[in-house]
């Protein structure tokens, strides 16, 4: 099922955006937008923006499936996610997500109490998402949401270290691990004019369910238990901006998935 695919592709591409509390400032902030190919086909536009202070983040993403697999399986999601920095490290406040897929409404919306789970409420239920088993903040405990994880990576390596290392993470339906390890520096080529290219860090990464899974598996095979394997560039591609994914390979049984990212207008 495409968004069994597309689902780690979402969580590496995971960004920020500010929406200033009152009385503050926000943070420095980039849009940025991505093309994500497979087959050859582009599936999917994605697109974030990044915003990013010593003190909080605040993360949006989008996407949307576009030309044939629109028509085979038309999907639009924006999740976000708020929490707050210190020393290096994220604490989530709260998760939300927004979505279609095939006419049927998906949201989710988790709150965190000193960065912990502590309220998650999902439509459709566990019981009508194919008999899906319940996770409750007990079962969840340690995790974050899928872009907190991706901002504690971005903010590793921003402050110049390796891309090293794994977390635990819950999207309100499945608890995964997505481990990460450091490729050195590589050169990235484009996916064509108007996507960007160069020398960039490379990132390697496996990701795994390991909750929230389906009793009723509708879409073929059941491969929830099998790992994702990728790979992740990332690079200095704005002027002012931090390091952001460039680029994004996705292996699976549906195929590679790329994902490549637009030069923006000067």
């Amino acid at each position: 099922m495409v968004a069994s695919l597309l689902r780690p592709l979402a969580v590496a591409l995971g960004a920020l955006i500010a929406v200033p509390a009152a009385g503050q400032q926000p943070p420095d902030r980039v849009a940025l937008a991505y093309d994500v190919y497979t087959g050859g086909l582009q599936v999917i536009e994605f697109g974030l923006d990044i915003g990013l202070d010593a003190t909080r983040y605040d993360v949006l993403t989008r996407l949307k499936t576009r030309g044939f697999y629109a028509t085979l399986f038309p999907w639009e999601q924006v999740s976000r996610a708020t929490g707050q920095v210190s020393d290096q490290k994220v604490a989530p406040l709260r998760y939300e997500q927004r979505g279609r897929f095939r006419g049927s409404e998906r949201t989710v919306d988790i709150d965190f109490r000193s960065g912990r789970v502590a309220d998650i409420r999902v439509v459709p239920t566990a019981a009508d998402d194919n008999d899906r088993e319940v996770l409750s903040s007990d079962d969840v405990l340690g995790a974050v949401d899928p872009l907190s994880g991706v901002v504690s990576m971005l903010i590793r390596v921003n402050r110049g270290d390796r891309c090293e290392g794994s977390y635990d993470g819950f999207d309100g339906r499945r608890r995964f691990n997505i481990a990460f390890t450091d490729r050195g520096p590589e050169r990235v080529e484009g996916g064509g004019a108007g996507t960007v290219a160069g020398q960039a860090r490379g990132c390697s990464f496996v990701w795994r369910q390991t909750g929230g899974f389906v009793r009723r598996v509708t879409w073929g095979a059941d491969r929830q238990r099998e790992p994702q394997t990728g790979r992740v560039w990332l690079a200095e591609a704005i002027a002012r901006a931090p390091v952001v994914p460039i680029k994004v390979e996705i292996d699976s049984n549906w195929g590679r998935t790329l994902a490549y990212l637009r030069r923006p207008a000067p």
